[in-house]
């Protein structure tokens, strides 16, 4: 669990993206990926954005580039994202959610916080997921692109922001 705060950058000089001494050069580097990939996807100009994420233990991975990248594109298109969800899955800069490894302890740890449905990149080795989900009372959803992701995430489409 981490605190991902988004707002406005008045002076044009963004994207301002800030992250705590927790996030390791892997996690550094998938966040700026996922902060490229949402304001794109959402229409965006990273100019006037300003992005900070605290989180409450090391991160050394990019594991979490996926629903960095689904935070991000909520918070500028006010949904808000289900409670009931964790996600794994690192994000490219092409907005494809790919594979990452450990998804067996992730969906364990996703049990311990309550949460009963799990985002998962759609790889060719996840068959065993489902079987352990259910093992979990976890419903296993498997997506591709930061769009079906987001869908899961809020129930809502990917869309462009609508200029005032």
């Amino acid at each position: 669990m981490g605190q991902l705060t988004v707002g406005y950058k008045a002076d044009g000089k963004g994207p301002e993206i800030i992250g705590d001494s927790n996030l390791m050069p892997v996690s550094v580097h998938s966040f700026r990926t996922a902060v490229a990939v949402a304001t794109s996807a959402a229409g965006y100009d990273p100019r006037y954005l300003s992005v900070r994420i605290l989180v409450p233990v090391r991160l050394d991975g990019p594991s979490a580039g996926g629903i960095f990248a689904v935070g991000i594109a909520a918070a500028l298109l006010g949904d808000p994202i289900r409670q009931d969800i964790c996600m794994s899955g690192t994000i490219e800069p092409d907005a494809e959610i790919r594979a990452v490894g450990r998804l067996v302890d992730k969906m364990s740890a996703c049990r311990d916080l309550r949460k009963n449905t799990m985002i998962v990149p759609d790889a060719l080795d996840n068959s065993h997921l489902s079987f352990t989900g259910v093992e979990r009372s976890i419903q296993v959803i498997e997506v591709h692109t930061l769009a079906e992701a987001y869908s899961a995430a809020t129930g809502q489409s990917l869309r462009q922001v609508i200029s005032q």
